[in-house]
């Protein structure tokens, strides 16, 4: 069974760690639909949003931001998802960006089985993030015309992979 750590909670990852960056802030609740695909993983699941969070407020957005800022340093693997929506994410991007380097500093040896990057069909800024990966890290996979049961998909994969150290 897997366990779920949400925001803001200060419970400890008992098994590999995953953190499912992406949208939450105008998007669909992608997450919901990957954690019931990952429930019967043992895997730890770092997942930031909250089921009732006020944008407006400071303290809660500070509160959230070094939440999601600590668990990106605790994770083994590093799951993005660029949901179509609403929102660019740019926040996402920056994210992308900065993981993949924490990855290869954290991991040097086999950071790029670490990661997995999905993009939906239709995300407005879906050229932008194939291209900044492919630049700063061309052997990543990325998933293009994603849906959250993909996503799992590779991310079980992933799992696996590191389990049998392949």
């Amino acid at each position: 069974m897997s366990q779920i750590i949400t925001a803001p909670s200060i419970e400890k990852p008992i098994y590999t760690s995953i953190f499912l960056a992406g949208g939450i802030t105008n998007c669909k609740n992608w997450q919901k639909e990957v954690i019931k695909e990952l429930e019967f993983e043992n895997i730890s699941i770092f997942n930031p949003r909250q089921e009732n969070f006020d944008i407006t407020n400071k303290n809660a957005s500070f509160k959230q931001i070094s939440w999601e800022f600590e668990r990106l340093e605790q994770m083994d693997i590093f799951s993005m998802y660029f949901c179509n929506g609403e929102s660019d994410q740019p926040i996402c991007m920056y994210e992308l960006g900065r993981n993949i380097l924490k990855m290869q500093n954290r991991f040097p040896n086999d950071w790029e089985k670490r990661i997995i990057i999905s993009v939906e069909d239709g995300y407005k800024r879906k050229q932008d993030v194939i291209i900044q990966t492919q630049l700063c890290a061309p052997k990543i996979f990325i998933e293009t015309d994603a849906n959250p049961i993909s996503h799992a998909f590779y991310i079980k994969n992933i799992i696996r992979k590191l389990k049998n150290n392949v």
